[in-house]
Protein backbone atom coordinates (compact mmCIF):
# COMPACT_ATOMS: atom_id res chain seq x y z
CA UNK A 1 0.00 0.00 0.00
CA UNK A 2 1.12 3.34 -0.66
CA UNK A 3 2.11 5.85 2.28
CA UNK A 4 -1.49 6.95 3.69
CA UNK A 5 -2.31 10.48 3.35
CA UNK A 6 -2.52 11.83 6.07
CA UNK A 7 -0.66 14.88 7.21
CA UNK A 8 3.17 14.55 6.09
CA UNK A 9 2.53 12.97 2.95
CA UNK A 10 -0.01 15.31 2.02
CA UNK A 11 1.94 18.37 2.70
CA UNK A 12 5.18 17.43 1.52
CA UNK A 13 3.49 17.14 -2.10
CA UNK A 14 3.53 20.73 -1.95
CA UNK A 15 7.33 21.40 -2.41
CA UNK A 16 8.03 18.44 -4.78
CA UNK A 17 5.91 20.25 -7.56
CA UNK A 18 7.72 19.82 -11.13
CA UNK A 19 9.69 23.22 -11.06
CA UNK A 20 7.44 24.42 -14.17
CA UNK A 21 4.46 24.31 -12.16
CA UNK A 22 5.48 25.07 -8.91
CA UNK A 23 7.13 28.63 -8.46
CA UNK A 24 5.26 31.37 -7.06
CA UNK A 25 3.89 34.77 -8.43
CA UNK A 26 6.45 36.64 -5.97
CA UNK A 27 10.03 34.62 -7.89
CA UNK A 28 7.87 35.20 -10.67
CA UNK A 29 8.09 38.62 -10.40
CA UNK A 30 11.28 38.77 -9.42
CA UNK A 31 12.01 37.88 -12.63
CA UNK A 32 11.65 34.11 -11.96
CA UNK A 33 10.70 31.58 -14.71
CA UNK A 34 8.48 33.25 -16.85
CA UNK A 35 8.06 33.40 -17.73
CA UNK A 36 4.49 32.84 -14.44
CA UNK A 37 6.22 34.53 -16.31
CA UNK A 38 7.07 42.32 -25.42
CA UNK A 39 6.34 45.44 -27.18
CA UNK A 40 4.74 45.91 -29.99
CA UNK A 41 0.97 45.94 -31.54
CA UNK A 42 1.82 42.23 -32.81
CA UNK A 43 3.16 41.59 -29.05
CA UNK A 44 2.32 37.98 -26.92
CA UNK A 45 4.75 36.69 -25.48
CA UNK A 46 5.04 39.84 -23.04
CA UNK A 47 5.87 40.69 -19.39
CA UNK A 48 2.43 40.96 -18.47
CA UNK A 49 1.52 37.59 -20.45
CA UNK A 50 4.44 35.95 -18.41
CA UNK A 51 2.96 37.50 -15.34
CA UNK A 52 -0.55 36.47 -15.60
CA UNK A 53 1.22 32.67 -16.66
CA UNK A 54 2.93 32.52 -13.11
CA UNK A 55 -0.22 33.59 -11.60
CA UNK A 56 -1.98 30.94 -13.53
CA UNK A 57 0.42 28.64 -12.38
CA UNK A 58 0.10 29.82 -8.64
CA UNK A 59 -3.22 29.82 -8.60
CA UNK A 60 -3.02 25.81 -9.59
CA UNK A 61 -0.31 25.80 -6.64
CA UNK A 62 -2.26 27.60 -4.34
CA UNK A 63 -5.23 25.04 -5.17
CA UNK A 64 -2.73 22.02 -4.16
CA UNK A 65 -1.31 23.70 -1.46
CA UNK A 66 -4.78 24.25 0.39
CA UNK A 67 -6.22 21.09 -0.55
CA UNK A 68 -2.86 19.51 0.73
CA UNK A 69 -2.77 21.27 4.02
CA UNK A 70 -6.28 21.10 4.59
CA UNK A 71 -5.91 16.91 4.54
CA UNK A 72 -2.87 17.75 7.60
CA UNK A 73 -4.69 19.80 9.43
CA UNK A 74 -7.72 17.33 8.91
CA UNK A 75 -5.20 14.73 9.67
CA UNK A 76 -4.13 16.36 13.35
CA UNK A 77 -6.34 15.09 16.68
CA UNK A 78 -9.01 17.06 17.71
CA UNK A 79 -9.77 18.08 13.68
CA UNK A 80 -13.97 17.30 12.33
CA UNK A 81 -13.02 14.69 9.66
CA UNK A 82 -14.83 15.63 6.57
CA UNK A 83 -17.32 13.22 4.72
CA UNK A 84 -16.19 9.66 4.05
CA UNK A 85 -13.56 9.96 1.58
CA UNK A 86 -13.42 7.07 -1.27
CA UNK A 87 -10.18 5.18 -0.99
CA UNK A 88 -6.61 5.97 0.03
CA UNK A 89 -5.90 5.54 -3.48
CA UNK A 90 -8.71 6.86 -5.93
CA UNK A 91 -9.55 7.53 -9.55
CA UNK A 92 -9.40 11.36 -9.80
CA UNK A 93 -10.93 13.91 -11.98
CA UNK A 94 -9.80 17.68 -11.86
CA UNK A 95 -11.92 20.51 -14.27
CA UNK A 96 -10.90 23.96 -13.57
CA UNK A 97 -11.42 27.09 -14.77
CA UNK A 98 -9.54 30.57 -14.10
CA UNK A 99 -10.15 33.95 -14.59
CA UNK A 100 -6.81 36.41 -14.74
CA UNK A 101 -7.30 40.43 -15.25
CA UNK A 102 -5.25 43.44 -14.36
CA UNK A 103 -6.46 46.93 -14.13
CA UNK A 104 -6.05 49.80 -16.61
CA UNK A 105 -7.62 47.66 -19.12
CA UNK A 106 -4.44 45.29 -19.47
CA UNK A 107 -4.04 41.67 -19.82
CA UNK A 108 -6.92 39.50 -19.45
CA UNK A 109 -6.58 35.50 -19.47
CA UNK A 110 -9.17 32.79 -19.47
CA UNK A 111 -7.57 29.10 -18.62
CA UNK A 112 -9.25 25.71 -18.61
CA UNK A 113 -7.43 22.92 -17.16
CA UNK A 114 -8.38 19.55 -16.85
CA UNK A 115 -6.46 16.52 -14.84
CA UNK A 116 -6.75 13.06 -14.27
CA UNK A 117 -5.28 10.48 -11.59
CA UNK A 118 -5.11 6.96 -12.53
CA UNK A 119 -4.80 4.42 -9.66
CA UNK A 120 -2.96 0.96 -11.39
CA UNK A 121 -3.52 -1.44 -8.04
CA UNK A 122 -2.38 0.13 -4.72
CA UNK A 123 1.56 1.39 -5.25
CA UNK A 124 1.19 3.14 -8.94
CA UNK A 125 -0.58 6.09 -9.99
CA UNK A 126 -1.02 7.29 -13.34
CA UNK A 127 -1.08 11.07 -14.15
CA UNK A 128 -2.48 13.21 -16.75
CA UNK A 129 -3.04 17.43 -17.34
CA UNK A 130 -3.65 19.33 -20.08
CA UNK A 131 -4.78 23.34 -20.38
CA UNK A 132 -5.58 25.92 -22.53
CA UNK A 133 -5.16 29.88 -21.98
CA UNK A 134 -6.51 32.38 -24.22
CA UNK A 135 -4.77 35.47 -23.52
CA UNK A 136 -5.91 39.27 -24.55
CA UNK A 137 -5.51 42.57 -23.80
CA UNK A 138 -2.01 45.41 -23.46
CA UNK A 139 0.83 45.09 -22.27
CA UNK A 140 4.37 47.39 -21.16
CA UNK A 141 6.52 48.18 -23.86
CA UNK A 142 9.13 50.17 -22.17
CA UNK A 143 9.64 53.64 -20.17
CA UNK A 144 9.56 56.60 -21.66
CA UNK A 145 10.28 60.30 -20.51
CA UNK A 146 6.99 62.31 -20.31
CA UNK A 147 5.99 66.13 -19.32
CA UNK A 148 8.89 67.90 -17.32
CA UNK A 149 10.73 64.50 -17.59
CA UNK A 150 8.95 62.10 -15.71
CA UNK A 151 8.74 58.55 -16.70
CA UNK A 152 5.83 57.10 -18.05
CA UNK A 153 4.97 53.44 -19.04
CA UNK A 154 4.85 52.62 -22.95
CA UNK A 155 2.01 50.32 -23.82
CA UNK A 156 1.12 48.11 -26.57
CA UNK A 157 -2.85 49.19 -26.96
CA UNK A 158 -5.29 46.38 -26.66
CA UNK A 159 -3.32 44.09 -29.37
CA UNK A 160 -2.48 41.41 -27.56
CA UNK A 161 -3.94 37.97 -28.63
CA UNK A 162 -2.69 34.42 -28.27
CA UNK A 163 -3.31 31.21 -27.27
CA UNK A 164 -1.56 28.39 -25.28
CA UNK A 165 -1.91 24.38 -24.92
CA UNK A 166 0.33 22.59 -22.15
CA UNK A 167 0.12 19.33 -20.44
CA UNK A 168 1.86 17.10 -18.90
CA UNK A 169 1.82 13.17 -17.89
CA UNK A 170 3.52 11.15 -15.32
CA UNK A 171 3.50 8.15 -12.60
CA UNK A 172 4.11 7.83 -9.33
CA UNK A 173 5.31 4.78 -7.55
CA UNK A 174 5.05 3.01 -4.00
CA UNK A 175 7.47 0.73 -1.75
CA UNK A 176 7.40 0.58 1.40
CA UNK A 177 8.37 4.00 2.76
CA UNK A 178 9.06 5.70 -0.25
CA UNK A 179 7.99 7.52 -3.48
CA UNK A 180 9.44 8.25 -6.45
CA UNK A 181 7.45 10.25 -9.45
CA UNK A 182 8.44 11.05 -12.94
CA UNK A 183 6.79 14.05 -14.95
CA UNK A 184 7.06 15.08 -18.36
CA UNK A 185 5.26 18.48 -19.97
CA UNK A 186 5.22 20.57 -22.82
CA UNK A 187 3.91 24.14 -23.45
CA UNK A 188 3.24 25.50 -26.79
CA UNK A 189 2.51 28.96 -28.06
CA UNK A 190 3.22 31.04 -31.49
CA UNK A 191 6.63 32.72 -30.09
CA UNK A 192 7.29 30.00 -26.95
CA UNK A 193 7.66 26.33 -26.87
CA UNK A 194 8.65 24.80 -23.74
CA UNK A 195 9.78 20.94 -22.71
CA UNK A 196 10.58 19.84 -18.58
CA UNK A 197 10.92 16.76 -16.99
CA UNK A 198 11.19 16.77 -13.41
CA UNK A 199 12.06 13.71 -10.84
CA UNK A 200 11.19 13.70 -6.90
CA UNK A 201 11.51 11.35 -4.55
CA UNK A 202 10.24 10.67 -1.14
CA UNK A 203 11.09 8.92 2.27
CA UNK A 204 9.04 8.27 4.96
CA UNK A 205 10.26 7.70 8.39
CA UNK A 206 9.04 7.74 12.21
CA UNK A 207 5.56 6.05 11.25
CA UNK A 208 5.43 8.69 9.00
CA UNK A 209 5.84 11.83 10.76
CA UNK A 210 8.71 12.48 9.00
CA UNK A 211 8.64 13.06 5.64
CA UNK A 212 12.34 13.63 3.43
CA UNK A 213 11.82 15.09 -0.09
CA UNK A 214 14.39 15.59 -2.89
CA UNK A 215 14.61 16.32 -6.92
CA UNK A 216 15.31 18.25 -10.37
CA UNK A 217 13.40 19.62 -12.88
CA UNK A 218 14.85 20.40 -16.50
CA UNK A 219 13.55 23.27 -18.44
CA UNK A 220 14.26 23.12 -22.53
CA UNK A 221 12.51 26.53 -23.66
CA UNK A 222 12.67 28.52 -27.30
CA UNK A 223 11.94 32.09 -27.83
CA UNK A 224 11.11 34.00 -30.97
CA UNK A 225 9.36 37.19 -31.94
CA UNK A 226 6.77 37.55 -34.43
CA UNK A 227 8.57 39.25 -36.81
CA UNK A 228 10.71 36.01 -36.96
CA UNK A 229 8.53 33.55 -35.53
CA UNK A 230 11.09 30.60 -36.62
CA UNK A 231 13.83 32.03 -35.52
CA UNK A 232 13.89 30.51 -31.96
CA UNK A 233 16.71 31.57 -29.33
CA UNK A 234 17.42 28.37 -26.52
CA UNK A 235 17.61 28.84 -23.08
CA UNK A 236 17.81 26.27 -20.19
CA UNK A 237 16.62 26.01 -16.68
CA UNK A 238 17.72 23.55 -14.07
CA UNK A 239 16.06 23.38 -10.58
CA UNK A 240 16.88 21.58 -7.69
CA UNK A 241 15.54 20.85 -4.39
CA UNK A 242 15.42 19.19 -0.91
CA UNK A 243 13.05 19.58 1.64
CA UNK A 244 11.67 17.74 5.13
CA UNK A 245 8.43 17.70 6.88
CA UNK A 246 8.65 17.08 10.06
CA UNK A 247 5.16 16.52 12.49
CA UNK A 248 5.98 18.61 16.24
CA UNK A 249 3.06 17.66 18.06
CA UNK A 250 -0.52 16.33 17.53
CA UNK A 251 -1.89 20.00 16.54
CA UNK A 252 1.39 21.65 14.53
CA UNK A 253 3.86 20.55 11.94
CA UNK A 254 6.82 22.56 10.22
CA UNK A 255 8.04 22.18 6.36
CA UNK A 256 11.32 23.61 5.10
CA UNK A 257 12.33 23.45 1.43
CA UNK A 258 15.62 24.86 -0.18
CA UNK A 259 15.84 25.47 -4.37
CA UNK A 260 18.92 25.75 -6.47
CA UNK A 261 18.15 27.56 -10.38
CA UNK A 262 20.68 27.78 -12.96
CA UNK A 263 19.11 29.59 -16.02
CA UNK A 264 21.45 29.80 -19.05
CA UNK A 265 20.83 30.75 -23.02
CA UNK A 266 18.86 34.12 -23.74
CA UNK A 267 17.15 35.40 -21.06
CA UNK A 268 16.36 38.45 -21.91
CA UNK A 269 12.78 39.93 -22.78
CA UNK A 270 12.87 40.36 -27.24
CA UNK A 271 9.55 42.28 -27.06
CA UNK A 272 11.21 44.63 -24.22
CA UNK A 273 12.08 48.13 -25.06
CA UNK A 274 14.71 50.61 -22.90
CA UNK A 275 14.75 53.85 -23.49
CA UNK A 276 18.36 55.88 -23.70
CA UNK A 277 18.18 59.72 -23.46
CA UNK A 278 21.72 59.84 -26.24
CA UNK A 279 20.85 56.72 -28.51
CA UNK A 280 16.98 56.11 -28.28
CA UNK A 281 14.98 53.15 -27.83
CA UNK A 282 17.42 50.05 -27.23
CA UNK A 283 16.58 46.32 -27.32
CA UNK A 284 16.05 44.66 -23.66
CA UNK A 285 19.67 43.17 -22.85
CA UNK A 286 20.41 40.71 -19.71
CA UNK A 287 23.29 38.42 -18.58
CA UNK A 288 22.98 34.98 -19.88
CA UNK A 289 23.43 33.26 -17.13
CA UNK A 290 21.42 33.46 -13.66
CA UNK A 291 21.66 31.65 -10.49
CA UNK A 292 19.02 31.35 -7.56
CA UNK A 293 18.34 30.05 -4.09
CA UNK A 294 15.46 30.40 -2.49
CA UNK A 295 14.50 28.70 0.85
CA UNK A 296 10.84 28.57 2.43
CA UNK A 297 9.27 27.84 5.62
CA UNK A 298 5.44 26.53 6.40
CA UNK A 299 4.15 26.27 9.95
CA UNK A 300 0.35 24.87 10.48
CA UNK A 301 -1.10 24.94 13.80
CA UNK A 302 -4.53 23.65 14.69
CA UNK A 303 -5.99 26.05 17.32
CA UNK A 304 -8.67 24.09 19.44
CA UNK A 305 -10.24 27.01 20.92
CA UNK A 306 -11.60 28.43 17.28
CA UNK A 307 -11.60 24.89 15.65
CA UNK A 308 -9.04 26.24 13.16
CA UNK A 309 -5.95 25.84 11.20
CA UNK A 310 -3.84 28.42 10.90
CA UNK A 311 -1.03 28.47 7.99
CA UNK A 312 2.33 30.37 8.19
CA UNK A 313 4.86 30.86 5.01
CA UNK A 314 7.56 32.32 4.83
CA UNK A 315 10.00 32.60 2.10
CA UNK A 316 13.44 34.54 0.77
CA UNK A 317 15.60 34.29 -2.35
CA UNK A 318 18.38 35.86 -3.90
CA UNK A 319 20.17 35.79 -7.41
CA UNK A 320 23.38 36.67 -9.08
CA UNK A 321 21.35 39.75 -10.96
CA UNK A 322 21.03 41.37 -7.26
CA UNK A 323 17.61 41.03 -6.91
CA UNK A 324 16.65 39.75 -3.23
CA UNK A 325 13.35 39.29 -1.99
CA UNK A 326 11.03 37.86 0.61
CA UNK A 327 7.09 36.82 1.37
CA UNK A 328 4.86 36.26 4.03
CA UNK A 329 1.88 34.37 4.16
CA UNK A 330 -0.59 33.85 6.34
CA UNK A 331 -4.08 32.02 6.46
CA UNK A 332 -6.59 30.96 8.56
CA UNK A 333 -8.68 27.84 7.67
CA UNK A 334 -11.71 26.64 9.06
CA UNK A 335 -14.34 23.56 8.37
CA UNK A 336 -17.98 24.73 9.25
CA UNK A 337 -21.54 22.59 9.37
CA UNK A 338 -22.26 20.71 6.11
CA UNK A 339 -19.26 20.05 4.83
CA UNK A 340 -17.85 23.57 3.94
CA UNK A 341 -14.28 24.80 4.52
CA UNK A 342 -13.33 28.51 4.45
CA UNK A 343 -10.02 29.97 4.10
CA UNK A 344 -8.78 33.67 4.32
CA UNK A 345 -5.30 35.33 4.12
CA UNK A 346 -3.10 37.84 2.88
CA UNK A 347 0.46 38.08 1.44
CA UNK A 348 3.31 40.69 1.43
CA UNK A 349 6.11 40.35 -0.72
CA UNK A 350 9.26 43.09 -1.26
CA UNK A 351 12.14 43.03 -3.75
CA UNK A 352 15.39 45.13 -5.01
CA UNK A 353 15.92 45.77 -8.49
CA UNK A 354 18.61 44.37 -10.52
CA UNK A 355 22.10 45.45 -10.92
CA UNK A 356 21.47 46.52 -14.24
CA UNK A 357 17.79 47.79 -14.10
CA UNK A 358 16.87 51.48 -14.47
CA UNK A 359 13.51 53.53 -15.32
CA UNK A 360 15.25 55.58 -18.05
CA UNK A 361 18.80 55.22 -19.38
CA UNK A 362 20.93 58.41 -19.71
CA UNK A 363 23.73 56.66 -21.99
CA UNK A 364 24.52 52.86 -22.40
CA UNK A 365 25.70 50.31 -20.24
CA UNK A 366 29.60 50.04 -20.46
CA UNK A 367 28.90 45.91 -20.37
CA UNK A 368 25.56 46.47 -22.54
CA UNK A 369 23.43 44.70 -19.91
CA UNK A 370 20.41 46.89 -19.43
CA UNK A 371 16.44 46.47 -18.92
CA UNK A 372 13.39 48.99 -17.57
CA UNK A 373 11.30 45.93 -17.56
CA UNK A 374 9.31 46.36 -14.52
CA UNK A 375 9.19 42.67 -13.52
CA UNK A 376 13.33 43.85 -12.66
CA UNK A 377 12.24 46.54 -10.88
CA UNK A 378 12.62 47.22 -6.89
CA UNK A 379 8.77 46.91 -6.09
CA UNK A 380 6.63 45.39 -3.48
CA UNK A 381 2.76 43.83 -3.30
CA UNK A 382 0.41 43.35 -0.73
CA UNK A 383 -2.99 40.52 -1.39
CA UNK A 384 -5.47 39.20 0.29
CA UNK A 385 -6.72 35.11 -0.73
CA UNK A 386 -10.15 33.84 -0.28
CA UNK A 387 -11.01 29.99 -0.67
CA UNK A 388 -14.06 27.98 -0.08
CA UNK A 389 -14.71 24.68 -0.67
CA UNK A 390 -17.75 22.64 -0.28
CA UNK A 391 -17.88 18.39 0.05
CA UNK A 392 -21.11 17.91 -2.20
CA UNK A 393 -20.73 14.30 -1.70
CA UNK A 394 -18.33 11.50 -0.54
CA UNK A 395 -16.69 11.54 -4.01
CA UNK A 396 -17.53 15.54 -5.41
CA UNK A 397 -16.42 18.44 -3.94
CA UNK A 398 -16.13 22.50 -5.54
CA UNK A 399 -13.81 24.82 -4.77
CA UNK A 400 -13.38 28.85 -4.96
CA UNK A 401 -10.12 31.05 -4.63
CA UNK A 402 -9.27 34.52 -5.33
CA UNK A 403 -6.63 37.04 -4.79
CA UNK A 404 -6.50 40.27 -5.30
CA UNK A 405 -2.43 41.87 -5.38
CA UNK A 406 -2.21 45.70 -5.09
CA UNK A 407 1.33 46.07 -6.78
CA UNK A 408 3.71 49.18 -5.39
CA UNK A 409 6.42 50.45 -5.69
CA UNK A 410 6.74 51.94 -2.22
CA UNK A 411 7.10 48.71 -0.89
CA UNK A 412 9.99 47.74 -2.40
CA UNK A 413 13.28 46.45 -0.38
CA UNK A 414 15.60 48.16 -2.17
CA UNK A 415 16.95 49.26 -5.62
CA UNK A 416 15.05 51.49 -7.90
CA UNK A 417 11.70 51.64 -9.70
CA UNK A 418 8.47 54.16 -9.89
CA UNK A 419 4.91 54.41 -9.43
CA UNK A 420 3.80 54.40 -13.29
CA UNK A 421 4.97 50.49 -12.77
CA UNK A 422 2.01 50.33 -10.14
CA UNK A 423 -1.21 48.30 -10.69
CA UNK A 424 -3.70 46.04 -9.46
CA UNK A 425 -4.18 42.41 -10.43
CA UNK A 426 -7.03 39.55 -9.76
CA UNK A 427 -7.89 35.88 -10.61
CA UNK A 428 -10.48 33.52 -9.52
CA UNK A 429 -10.27 29.89 -10.07
CA UNK A 430 -13.05 27.27 -9.99
CA UNK A 431 -12.41 23.60 -9.70
CA UNK A 432 -14.72 20.58 -9.43
CA UNK A 433 -13.55 17.69 -8.25
CA UNK A 434 -14.50 13.84 -8.26
CA UNK A 435 -12.83 10.91 -6.73
CA UNK A 436 -13.55 7.32 -6.83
Amino acid sequence: MPPQPVSVGAVVGVISGPSSERGTRERIEAGGERPRVAAAARTRRDASKSGYKEAARESRVMSSRLAALTAAAMALPGVHARAAEPGLNPFTVDASHLEYFESGNRMRVRVNQGTATVPIGDNIQLLANGLQDVISGASPINNAPGPGGQPHQVLTGASVNDRRNAGDIGASVFWNDNQVMVRQGWSAETDYKSTWTSIEGRRFLNQKDTVLAAGFAFNDDGVSTHDAPDDFQTRIKRDYFVGVTQIISERSLIELSLEYSYSNGFLSDPYKLVFVQSTGLLPDSRPGQRRQISITGKYLLYIPPIDSALQVIQSFSTDNWGINAGALEVQLKKELPGQWQVNAGGRLYSQSSADFYQVLFQTPPADGLHTSDYRMAGFGSASWLLGVTKQITPNFSLQFSGERTYRRYALRSGGTGFDGDNYIWSFYLVTLQAQF
